[in-house]
């Protein structure tokens, strides 16, 4: 009996430099620095908006420069467009709206990739662009009759400058905008665009069928904004059969799960700014 005892206690016997090794394993753990990224939860928001009032009917701008150019592409006036088969409200901005730093996702952490404008067919190409601080602008020109870009910026500094014909404008913005802000061709009056810059990646602008999407947005109670450019900041919104009365185009929406998906948000009237 006394072998048998003997023995477990050889087996349960823990060496004092096993019993060190631990602790200071512990103790490395326990002092590592926290990553709130790491830490964080995060959601994608998605929806799309509808125009319930009556669709405009589409009219042919007059083409008052370069006819032989701008005169054969039928341009047509894009400052509202509905569209006609499901009543998808296009180029409405939607972007995270707060005075504090938003938390960035890891996959958005390298801003590398520019942002694109195209002068095409005498007309922008996108009409909105969605960009960060820092991140670079190419404006190009793909027609055959000189354009320029002119961006009225309210807290960067406008300009207004020819499109190089071999190459495209690069520019960059060092502060977020609180509002889409215009940009013109000062050649070609009816051109028109607008940029949204943010200090974070999450913005965009609904598609042709009114369709938008934001992706790994920081848990929370967050302010989203909605904006189009016949109006500014939208007033009010419906969500289903609920109004919801938007403060500056603001609106609180709570990311708690991997998707809040808001499918039935219309809009019923739009009138100039």
């Amino acid at each position: 009996m006394n072998a048998s005892i003997s023995r477990r206690s050889a087996v349960n016997k823990v060496s004092p430099m096993r019993i060190t090794a631990t602790c200071v394993l512990i103790i490395s753990l326990s002092i590592l620095p926290f990553d709130p990224l790491a830490a964080a939860e995060w959601g994608n928001l998605s929806g799309r908006i509808v125009y319930t009032g009556t669709i405009p009917k589409v009219e042919l701008l007059e083409i008052t420069r370069d006819e032989e150019v701008c005169g054969q592409h039928q341009l047509v006036d894009e400052s509202l467009v509905v569209n006609p088969k499901d009543r998808g409200l296009q180029n409405v901005v939607v972007w995270l709206s707060s005075k504090k730093t938003v938390p960035v996702h890891p996959s958005f952490a390298e801003n590398t990739k520019p942002a694109k404008l195209d002068n095409h067919n005498c007309r922008f190409v996108p009409r909105i662009v969605t960009l960060r601080t820092g991140q670079m602008l190419l404006s190009t020109n793909s027609d055959p009759v000189a354009h320029n870009v002119a961006v009225y910026g309210r807290r960067n500094t406008p300009f207004s400058e020819v499109i190089p014909n071999d190459s495209p404008l690069k520019k960059t913005f060092s502060r977020e905008e609180l509002v889409p802000i215009r940009v013109d061709c000062s050649i070609h009056a009816w051109m028109r665009a607008y940029l949204m810059i943010t200090e974070h990646p999450y913005a965009a602008v609904t598609d042709k069928h009114g369709r938008f999407s934001i992706s790994n947005v920081p848990a929370g109670t967050w302010q989203f904004k909605f904006w189009h450019e016949k109006v500014g900041c939208l007033p009010v919104i419906s969500n289903g059969d609920k109004e919801v009365e938007l403060s500056r185009g603001g609106w609180d929406i709570d990311i708690s799960g991997p998707d809040v998906i808001l499918d039935q948000l219309s809009v019923s009237q739009l009138e100039d700014e």
